[in-house]
C-alpha cells in the first residue's frame, strides 16, 4: 500500500507512514516595520512574548510603548503601570483597532468556539469565510473584562496621588497605525504614525517598544512543497482542508494527511483553542480508523448558525451528525477563545 515519506530534519533518511498529521503550532509575530528595528543594537523592540525577560530593562526606560489593544498588551501596560510612580509613568498604548475594546465573552458568543459553528463555518462559500474571520477579532484578540477594570482602577489611583489639574503620564490611542520604526543618534526610537480616522500622521519618540502584535499559524507550505501539485487549493491558493481535517489531495495520491493548525480559512476562529483540540483529534482518528472509533455529539451548542427552517416554531434539528446521538448541548462542550493565538 502507498506510504507518504517524511524525511528527517537533517535530511538523512525518512519516516513512512499511511497518515501524517501536520501541527504546525504558532509563532510571535512582528510586522515588518517593527521586526526591522528589532534586528538593530539600538533601544529594546521586543514581542510581548519577551517581555518578563526584559521586564527589568524597561522599567529603567524613561518611556516605554505597548502597541497593539489585545490581552497580551492590556497585561504589559498593566505591570508596568503598577510599577511606575504616579507622574512618571511614561507609558504610550497604541493599536490600530478602533477601540481598546472588551472580548466577547458571553456564554452564548462562546458558542462560536463549538464543534457546531466549525461545522457551520466550513460549509460557506470561501469569500464568506474570510470575511468572517476578519470581522470576527473581538472574539479572541480583545481584551477580558477584568484586565480592563484594573487598568481604570489603577490609572484612576494614580490620578488621585497627583496634585489637582495633573494627569497620568499615560496616553491610551486606539486607531493608529506604526507605519515606520526609526532609531535616533540619541538612542531612542522614532515610530512614525497614522491615525485612521482623521487621516493624520505624526510621530512619538520613545525608549523601548513592546509589541504585542499577536502570533500567526507557522506556514504550512515548506511542508507541502514535496506533494508538488497533488495539494488542492482553494481560489486564494491555500491547502482546501475538509470537514475532518483532511488535505485534500488529488485522486490516486497516497495515503491521508490531515491539519492541526493551518485551517483557520476552512474552520474558522476555533483553530487554535484549546477547547476545541480533543474534538479535532477525535475526528482525525475516527477517519484514520474508517469508522467511529470516538462518538461524539451530534450539537453542542444552544445557537443554530444556519439558515432557519420551517415555520413551526419547533426546536431546530441537530447540526449535522458527527458521530453520537445526544439531543442537545452537554456541559462542558463551549469553551472560550484559550488557544495559543490568544495573546497574553
Amino acid at each position: 500500500q502507498s506510504r507518504m515519506g517524511i524525511r528527517d530534519r537533517d535530511g538523512a533518511g525518512w519516516v513512512r507512514a499511511r497518515n501524517v498529521v501536520l501541527g504546525i503550532g504558532t509563532a510571535p509575530h512582528l510586522p515588518a516595520a517593527l521586526r526591522r528595528a528589532a534586528e538593530g543594537d539600538g533601544a529594546p523592540v521586543l514581542h510581548s512574548a519577551e517581555y518578563l525577560c526584559h521586564r527589568e530593562r524597561l522599567l529603567g526606560a524613561p518611556h516605554v510603548t505597548v502597541i497593539g489593544s489585545g490581552q497580551s498588551g492590556a497585561e504589559v501596560l498593566l505591570d508596568l503601570l503598577r510599577r511606575r510612580p504616579a507622574g512618571r509613568e511614561g507609558l504610550h498604548w497604541l493599536t490600530r483597532s478602533p477601540a481598546f475594546a472588551p472580548m466577547e465573552y458571553s456564554k452564548l458568543g462562546l458558542e462560536h468556539f463549538t464543534p457546531d459553528y466549525t461545522r457551520y463555518f466550513h460549509g460557506l462559500p470561501e469569500a464568506t469565510r474570510d470575511a468572517l474571520v476578519a470581522r470576527q477579532w473581538q472574539l479572541h484578540k480583545a481584551v477580558d473584562h477584568d484586565t480592563l477594570a484594573a487598568l481604570h482602577e489603577e490609572l484612576y489611583h494614580h490620578d488621585l496621588a497627583l496634585p489637582d489639574e495633573e494627569w497620568p503620564r499615560v496616553v491610551l490611542t486606539p486607531g493608529v497605525e506604526v507605519r515606520a520604526v526609526e532609531s535616533l543618534a540619541s538612542g531612542r526610537l522614532r515610530l512614525d504614525l497614522h491615525h485612521a480616522e482623521q487621516g493624520a500622521d505624526s510621530s512619538l519618540v520613545t525608549d523601548a517598544v513592546v509589541a504585542a502584535t499577536g502570533y500567526r499559524e507557522r506556514s504550512v507550505e515548506a511542508l507541502l512543497a514535496g506533494l508538488g501539485k497533488a495539494v488542492r487549493r482553494d481560489a486564494a491558493g491555500r491547502p482546501v482542508i475538509g470537514a475532518d481535517y483532511r488535505i485534500e489531495l488529488s485522486d490516486g495520491a497516497p495515503g491521508g494527511l490531515f491539519s492541526a493548525g493551518a485551517e483557520r480559512h476552512t474552520h474558522g476562529v476555533g483553530t487554535p483553542d484549546l477547547g476545541l483540540m480533543a474534538h479535532r483529534a477525535a475526528r482525525v482518528l475516527n477517519a484514520v480508523a474508517g469508522r467511529e472509533r470516538y462518538p461524539l455529539p451530534t450539537r453542542t451548542a444552544f445557537t443554530s448558525f444556519g439558515a432557519v427552517e420551517g415555520a413551526t416554531g419547533a426546536a431546530p434539528p441537530a447540526a449535522g451528525p458527527v458521530g453520537g446521538s445526544l439531543p442537545g448541548p452537554r456541559r462542558g462542550t463551549v469553551s472560550g477563545p484559550t488557544g495559543p493565538d490568544v495573546p497574553g
